[in-house]
């Protein structure tokens, strides 16, 4: 029995059963095989990618987290048993210009973000100073200081301080520190939270609510004057 075996450019050879054997063996099989190896590889390069992109831990909070506060870590939940940290301030009451140093004690953590928010408000309130190794500040709300994060995925642990200012004005009656914390990519608490931190009753930061009520019921009640209704 003869074999046509196709040649280049544009040609066919007859070969006999035992120079087709004597193909098979040296060309036929070995190429077979290097384009399954490397069917094989990109395989696994696309798995391995698809993978990372999904359970890689990144190494900082994008902006867009800074409102719910949640990590966008598809495929994940926040962990419901307590958090095995505590925020701590440095200070039971705030003043402006004053600045407090807050720390996450407990276990390590690799990843966080950390702002200072007052009951019943999402949006981050004073702003933080040179954050410690290992984090960055982030833009939050349009200002460039009011979030830390971490910028990268190495382990922080309880000497990390971070260093908060008060607002220059509009100041709450209390704040609080707030923070999501993350042990690796899907282990992670949400909404872990310091003591109240009180307004200093000497602070100059909020003297718009108490001054501008009484100021503007004075004009309010002279304009009511001025149009007879008084």
């Amino acid at each position: 029995m003869l074999l046509l075996r196709v040649c280049e450019p544009f040609c066919f050879k007859v070969f006999s059963p035992n120079s087709w054997d004597s193909f098979w063996a040296s060309e036929l099989f070995p190429g077979i095989m290097s384009l399954w190896n490397l069917s094989l590889l990109f395989g696994f390069s696309v798995l391995w990618t698809r993978l990372g992109s999904h359970h890689a831990f990144t190494d900082d909070a994008p902006s867009s987290d800074c409102g719910n506060m949640l990590p966008l870590h598809p495929g994940t939940q926040p962990q419901t048993s307590p958090a095995p940290f505590q925020i701590l301030a440095s200070a039971p009451s705030f003043s402006k210009g004053q600045p407090i140093s807050v720390q996450i004690t407990g276990s390590e953590y690799r990843g966080v973000l950390l702002e200072a928010r007052t009951f019943g408000s999402p949006v981050a309130l004073g702003s933080w100073q040179t954050p410690p190794n290992n984090t960055r500040l982030l833009e939050c709300f349009g200002r460039p200081d009011v979030a830390v994060t971490h910028s990268n995925t190495n382990l922080k642990t309880k000497e990390a301080n971070y260093t908060w200012l008060p607002p220059d004005k509009d100041c709450p009656k209390v704040v609080l520190f707030v923070a999501t914390v993350a042990q690796s990519y899907d282990v992670y608490w949400t909404d872990v939270k310091s003591k109240v931190v009180w307004k200093n009753k000497d602070a100059t930061c909020g003297g718009m609510s108490f001054a501008r009520a009484i100021n503007g019921v004075m004009v309010f009640s002279l304009f009511l004057s001025l149009l007879g209704y008084n």
